[in-house]
């Protein structure tokens, strides 16, 4: 960040940070220490270098778009918390990082900052679900608690699949397949016969 910057440079970087820290793969990855003990700094790293992005431009035309913070909080992810996003959720964050910039423009940033920080705070404690689906591999494996990906134990990376379980769907469909019931089965004299039931048999 510049050496001394302006109220509404200060007000960017605050609702920068507030945007990362809501970033659910982040807030996994840094919640599991990833990064190593020092994660809770490398987000704090990571939002610094999104900062200087804007902050160093010297033209309108010098200015990151999207395109470039996505790539470059894709990369700080793969290099600071060895975690391949691939859920698209890179492109929104660097979406809603442009817009806070161009809400200084607007003089809209006070609004955008009392938004984001809103949120982080209401997240401050929560944890989320997430699903490990190793490549090459059809399984997925559940976390009841938090939400993200991480290194296998054999080295090899995993794909994270996120799915933010704080907001339930009620409207959940049936999966039961309701049309596998067996019809009664009548004999000649018109009796119909009891099936008994197999015993269902679990794979180990």
């Amino acid at each position: 960040m510049a050496e001394n910057p302006s109220p509404t440079q200060v007000l960017f970087a605050r609702a920068v940070i507030a945007r990362l820290a809501v970033w659910p793969v982040l807030r996994i990855a840094v919640d599991s220490s990833w990064g190593g003990p020092e994660s809770k700094e490398k987000r704090s790293w990571m939002a610094g270098e999104v900062i200087d992005a804007f902050l160093s431009s010297k033209t309108t035309s010098s200015e990151p778009d999207d395109t470039y913070i996505e790539e470059l909080l894709l990369q700080m992810m793969a290099d600071e918390f060895d975690c391949v996003v691939e859920d698209l959720s890179g492109e929104i964050v660097a979406k809603d990082v442009i817009k806070l910039w161009e809400d200084i423009k607007k003089g809209a940033i006070e609004e955008s900052v009392k938004y984001w920080e809103e949120k982080e705070k209401a997240l401050n404690g929560k944890k989320l679900e997430y699903a490990f689906s190793k490549k090459g591999d059809d399984t997925d494996w559940v976390d009841e608690e938090e939400e993200g990906s991480s290194e296998g134990d054999d080295g090899t990376e995993e794909e994270v699949e996120l799915s933010n379980q704080m907001e339930v769907d009620e409207n959940v469909p049936d999966l039961i397949d309701q049309g596998s019931k067996s019809e009664p089965v009548v004999d000649e004299d018109g009796f119909t016969l009891v099936q008994r039931k197999g015993k269902k048999t679990n794979k180990s």
